[in-house]
């Protein structure tokens, strides 16, 4: 490690703020300069010296992409994810140190450019690369690259105290597919199954992570690892059970059935370890009233017990089912139905509006079920303008109310809201709950819908309802729509499944997956820099590389 100082300058005042960083002396070192002018006098009022870190993704991400890819691999769809990391230089108010962990580029965005487009417009957050100044050099032994960016009078104006690269605007927040997990089939690095060579192979892929949800024989899809978890399987889908492909056990026809895999088998599908979920008689179990089931484990992880849930609605209230079984899939309980419309009114006296809800938390112990919603009323002193009240029920396997959070969206120290006409006052008037999309151990990521001149996001909280990301545009992929996201039960990690059907073809990947694309690097600066319409400012932005001698062999 070495000591880098790190600086603050201010020619008016003459002072100076300085900061020791500790940096490795290994790899390719950045440098960052940012210089504010008068715009008038052109003279040098403020100047700010940093360097930055270069996040270890970026590095184990090719090397598992070109090492572990090709025979080792799945394919290379997604090779080309990483060339957006340093598509653009983005000026933060974010006071997150630097870490050498995978890191996302975060904070209120000041300021921004991209590396490769001049740009001369009227944007107020958007500068230019100057291409006359931008330069790479052979300099003492060194490769040093320099990118030059300049912003005018009306650009990047504010405070500012953390300088990343990352992608552009418009992909800066989509996810980002990472390195296959696992691989190797033919030889070709792609595993794919034709129906009549791969028929065993072919059938887990096609009926269990190909498709699912209701009306399909896989019902839903859970990882509890980055190779193996369960699907809950609808058996009375004969187009699954009456096959060629496999010799699908009779025992389990007809059934709603707990069915584990694991991508470390030939076929995936362990059929010896399942467990028909019976009804109370011993029978098979209606397929038409089950939505969704989780098995619920014992301290030395085997199953303890079975939890399934059953949500309809039925003019004008929804109503849900809560059955627990043993670990052999015999029915213990049904509770239900229970009026979620009426039984959870609110002081108004409101109907609650049912929205979504998670089994996830009965899994990893924590012994509820969360239903998401809201209640409205309309507001007579102001315009009739409805106020929505969003509601997180936690509920017991008796379908008892344990706790409830209240979900009204939090802004933080997010600039977006007041751009959209949105404050603390008004936002629930603004928008309301539209969806659950993810439930991961320490994370809930949500949906708002805007309404009556609001506007839809995106917001990240913790179970306890503390702000991790109060705004993102998108939660979702780039442009791969053959691809679908899972969190890992129990963690706050994420995996791509990769699913594509071609003629009597199907193919298959494992992904590592991040919710946003991860930055290139991260510099923050000693004190935070601030900008007004009075100034013009330079980033300079060097990187530095010990030269490689090519032309040189060691014997």
């Amino acid at each position: 490690m070495r000591e880098v100082v790190s600086y603050n300058k201010d020619f008016l005042s003459n002072t100076v703020f300085k900061e020791i960083k500790l940096k490795d002396g290994r790899g390719i070192k950045g440098k960052v300069l940012v210089e504010l002018f008068d715009a008038k006098t052109n003279k040098k009022v403020k100047e700010a010296y940093t360097e930055n870190i270069i996040p270890d993704l970026f590095f184990k991400d090719m090397f598992l992409r070109h090492f572990a890819g090709g025979i080792m691999g799945i394919n290379n769809r997604s090779q080309d994810q990483f060339n957006n990391s340093f598509e653009c230089i983005y000026l933060t108010d974010s006071t997150k140190p630097e870490s050498s962990n995978t890191e996302k580029v975060t904070g209120n965005i000041i300021g921004y450019a991209y590396r490769n487009t001049e740009y001369s417009g009227t944007d107020t957050l958007r500068g230019t690369i100057n291409k006359v100044e931008s330069k790479m050099e052979i300099l003492n032994g060194k490769i040093r690259a320099t990118f030059v960016f300049d912003f005018p009078t009306h650009a990047a104006n504010g405070r500012f105290e953390s300088i990343y690269w990352g992608a552009e605007p418009s992909k800066r927040e989509k996810f980002y597919i990472g390195p296959p997990i696992f691989g190797r089939n033919n030889g070709d690095g792609t595993i794919y199954a034709k129906q009549n060579f791969y028929k065993e192979k072919y059938w887990a892929i096609y009926y269990i992570f190909y498709s699912g949800g209701y009306g399909s024989f896989r019902r839903t899809l859970r990882f509890t690892d980055y190779h193996k978890g369960y699907a809950y399987c609808d058996a009375t889908i004969t187009s699954a059970t009456n096959t060629t492909y496999i010799q699908y056990p009779d025992d389990l026809k007809g059934h709603q059935i707990y069915l584990p895999f694991d991508l470390n088998l030939d076929y995936y599908v362990d059929f010896s370890k399942a467990i028909k979920l019976l009804n109370s008689s011993g029978g098979a179990f209606p397929a038409g009233e089950l939505n969704d089931v989780v098995p619920v484990y014992k301290e030395n992880g085997e199953i303890d017990y079975f939890v399934g849930f059953y949500t309809y609605y039925s003019y004008p209230n929804q109503y849900i089912k809560i059955y627990k079984w043993s670990n052999v899939g015999v029915l213990l309980s049904t509770v239900g139905p229970i009026n979620l419309t009426t039984t959870f009114k609110d002081a108004y006296n409101t109907n609650f509006s049912y929205v979504g809800y998670t089994l996830n938390p009965i899994m990893t112990g924590d012994g509820y079920i969360e239903v998401y919603g809201y209640n409205s009323r309309q507001d007579p002193q102001n315009n009739n303008e409805y106020v929505y009240t969003n509601r997180l029920l936690r509920l017991d396997l008796n379908g008892n109310l344990i706790s409830e959070l209240n979900l009204k969206p939090k802004i933080g120290s997010s600039t977006w809201f007041a751009s959209k006409g949105m404050n603390s006052g008004n936002v629930e008037r603004r928008c309301y709950i539209g969806n659950i999309i993810y439930r991961t151990k320490n994370r809930i990521y949500l949906q708002y819908y805007g309404t009556q001149g609001g506007a839809g996001f995106y917001q990240v909280i913790t179970p306890e309802g503390n702000l991790v990301e109060a705004y993102r545009d998108y939660l979702y992929y780039e442009d791969y729509s053959d691809s679908t996201a899972y969190p890992i039960i129990g963690t706050d990690k994420f995996i791509s499944m990769y699913r594509y059907s071609n003629n009597d073809y199907v193919y298959f990947g494992i992904y590592y997956l991040a919710t946003s694309k991860p930055c290139g690097a991260h510099t923050k600066l000693a004190q935070p820099v601030e900008k007004t319409d009075a100034n013009t400012m330079k980033v300079q932005y060097t990187f530095e590389i010990d030269l490689i001698d090519f032309a040189f062999d060691y014997y």
